[in-house]
């Protein structure tokens, strides 16, 4: 009994918090770019991702309001149900655990991932076969292509910026105008906001870091701090018109769903990433306690 905008505004807005709460790939990305330490990375995103998720609940609750509420699952069904999901669970429990342990590097944890991943698609739940294999690794193949071929565009592009001084040029600009800090920071979150409804995640870290990451130091701004507004307005260039790559994944496994119903669905989840962005700009903590304590 759930309005359709609301399915699809929950499935396309809780799809993007992958983004903000470890392990996250623009994360690495992020730290790759600008030599900052991937877990301290990672542990900036775990607040604002609980709370993102948080805000998230409270708009699936109130836009549904209006049904009846169903009994509540007897306890023997809900364990049931935590049995069914124990092996998945476990996953992202060892894949974080490992890097923060030392078990294992980040990058290290991908191939972990991956071989458990596949113990228990194959063996546990028997979810895939042999067979399936040869059409995985094409599409497997065919994202790291076109993910290598955005990093060599943006390499090259970094290259000429390099060349160019362009950051440096920046840089001193900013330095040389009179003006509130807080005025670029918005520019800038205007300027993300822009690039996400046109180019998708990847891209944009790649453009725009290695520019933006010299002014945000010279504005005294704290890069672990910034990691995070960076990563949630990658979480609204996932959701925003025209190029939102959430809004066509969602039109393509759900085909009777009109884009205008998709859009109207998360209208309200980009709205409150936004309101996290000013909340975490007016308590910083939220974002830099949690690295600050955990080493």
């Amino acid at each position: 009994g759930y309005d359709r905008s609301v399915v699809l505004g929950a499935v396309a807005g809780g799809g993007t918090l992958g983004i903000l709460i470890p392990p996250s790939i623009p994360m690495i990305l992020y730290g790759s770019i600008t030599g900052e330490s991937i877990g301290q990375l990672f542990m900036s995103g775990v607040l604002p991702g609980v709370l993102m998720t948080l805000f998230f609940i409270f708009i699936v609750v109130h836009r549904s309001r209006h049904l009846k509420l169903e009994a509540k699952a007897p306890l023997a069904e809900r364990l049931t149900a935590l049995k069914g999901s124990f092996w998945g669970l476990l996953l992202p429990i060892i894949v974080v655990g490992g890097i923060y342990t030392g078990a294992f590097t980040p990058t290290e944890a991908a191939a972990v991932g991956t071989v458990y991943a596949l113990f228990i698609t194959f063996v546990i739940y028997r979810t895939l076969s042999i067979k399936d294999l040869p059409s995985i690794l094409l599409e497997t193949v065919g994202t790291t292509a076109m993910i290598f071929a955005i990093m060599i565009g943006a390499s090259l592009f970094g290259f000429v910026l390099t060349i160019l001084q362009v950051p440096q040029a920046l840089t001193m600009m900013v330095a040389e105008v009179e003006v509130s800090r807080w005025v670029f920071f918005i520019l800038i979150n205007l300027l993300l906001l822009f690039l996400g409804c046109i180019l998708e995640t990847v891209s944009i870290i790649f453009i725009t870091v290695p520019i933006l990451y010299p002014i945000i130091k010279q504005l005294g701004f704290d890069p672990i701090w910034f990691n995070v507004v960076m990563q949630i307005n990658m979480e609204m260039a996932l959701i925003t018109p025209p190029v939102g790559m959430n809004l066509f994944v969602l039109k393509g496994v759900s085909p009777d769903s009109r884009m205008e119903d998709i859009i109207r669905g998360v209208v309200p989840y980009i709205g409150v990433m936004a309101l996290e962005i000013l909340l975490i700009s007016v308590v910083p903590e939220i974002a830099t306690w949690l690295p600050s304590v955990v080493k």
